[in-house]
């Protein structure tokens, strides 16, 4: 489990498949992981935390858009 300033994320996603029945639900578990991220990287911002913490975060966010791009690509149709 993953904490950070503004709650957990329990990272289910990672151990599921994306398929085509299930594009949808994946699509918004990244969105709202995206959208934590976004708070932590404000909360961050704004409390002098470390700069490679909210560099860490701004990678994962990258990564999280890469994958509904992708799935979106792959599994809709």
């Amino acid at each position: 489990m993953e904490k950070g300033h503004f709650g957990e994320y329990s990272g289910n996603a990672r151990h599921s498949r994306v398929t085509s029945s299930n594009v949808h639900d994946s699509e918004r578990d990244d969105a709202a992981h995206i959208s934590y991220l976004k708070r932590d990287i404000d909360y961050d911002n704004k409390h002098g935390h470390s700069d490679e913490s909210m560099t860490a975060d701004e990678k994962h966010i990258s990564k999280l858009a890469g994958d509904i791009k992708y799935d979106s690509k792959k599994y809709k149709k």
